[in-house]
């Protein structure tokens, strides 16, 4: 039986699982028509480089937990707050796996259409739920062990520094190296309070202790260059938090600096025209 969904509304759906399950349960996904297969792996470290490659994280994602313990993976983990996470298993002992993971459900392998079904309906409820918003927004990056990623939460990153095609990022403590272009990070923190000032600097602006002239000055009194060609997008972000005076006494300062200006300007015109000139602006003046 096709189930009937709103057409307009398009999932996604990742699946990490061995082949033959893939292709079962890509052919059942005929019978829902809302779901969209965005890709399958049997490896979850490969299927995590994939999922962290797209520009979104897929709607929900079928993973199988004893696929996850054989590569040694935490991928589940990793995810969860992300994605709408189906954990799969031949064993019904892992369906705690499930409750740690905060799946939306456990489905024994081999698996059971009717309880696909349900699986994908909850899903579907849950993209109809207000959204949960993260309290510490956060990042993972791949180690320099292999097969290790590490989380790190916004606040307590201080900047970014690139190197040829790897960065470093700078905690108050700790540094972490990863095989990422400045411009690939960029693009991942864009629209968070991460601000590009240079060419090899990228910056948390909840960190910025004071700007200093072409210095951005960091909490940990650490001076960054501004690059020429950052400065002024990097002032246009700034620009929202600025507190700037509105009494008539700050218009008034600017008002006796252009008058200043003015005076010295004519001063100037009356050296290079005739006498009669420099009078009628010396008046003017006054």
């Amino acid at each position: 039986m096709t189930n009937h969904v709103d057409k307009t509304e398009q999932l996604s759906l990742y699946i990490i699982e061995e082949s033959a399950i893939v292709i079962s349960i890509a052919s059942h996904l005929n019978q829902h028509a809302d779901f969209t297969l965005a890709g399958s792996q049997a490896d979850p470290s490969i299927a995590l480089e994939e999922i962290l490659r797209k520009d979104r994280f897929p709607d929900a994602v079928i993973v199988n937990s004893e696929t996850c313990a054989a590569h040694q993976s935490n991928l589940p983990e990793l995810i969860t707050n992300h994605t709408s996470l189906i954990i799969t298993s031949r064993s019904a002992e892992d369906a705690a796996l499930a409750f740690d993971y905060k799946a939306v459900d456990f489905l024994i392998s081999p698996i059971n259409s009717e309880h696909l079904d349900r699986a994908l309906n909850k899903v579907r409820s849950g993209k109809h739920q207000a959204p949960q918003h993260d309290l510490h927004p956060h990042f993972y990056i791949q180690s320099e062990a292999k097969g290790k990623m590490i989380r790190l939460n916004h606040d307590d990153v201080f900047y970014v520094e690139a190197c040829q095609n790897y960065v470093t990022i700078y905690l108050e403590k700790n540094k972490y190296i990863t095989y990422l272009t400045m411009k690939e990070l960029e693009q991942k923190l864009s629209n968070t309070s991460f601000l590009r000032i240079h060419k090899s600097y990228l910056i948390n602006e909840s960190k910025i202790h004071s700007v200093d002239g072409d210095y951005v000055i960091l909490e940990n009194n650490l001076f960054l260059k501004i690059g020429a060609n950052y400065k002024e997008s990097m002032l246009a972000s700034l620009h929202p938090n600025f507190i700037i005076s509105k009494r008539s006494g700050f218009r008034g300062a600017k008002q006796v600096l252009l008058t200043s200006t003015l005076c010295s300007l004519t001063i100037l015109l009356s050296l290079l025209t005739t006498p009669m000139l420099a009078q009628v602006c010396r008046a003017g003046c006054a």
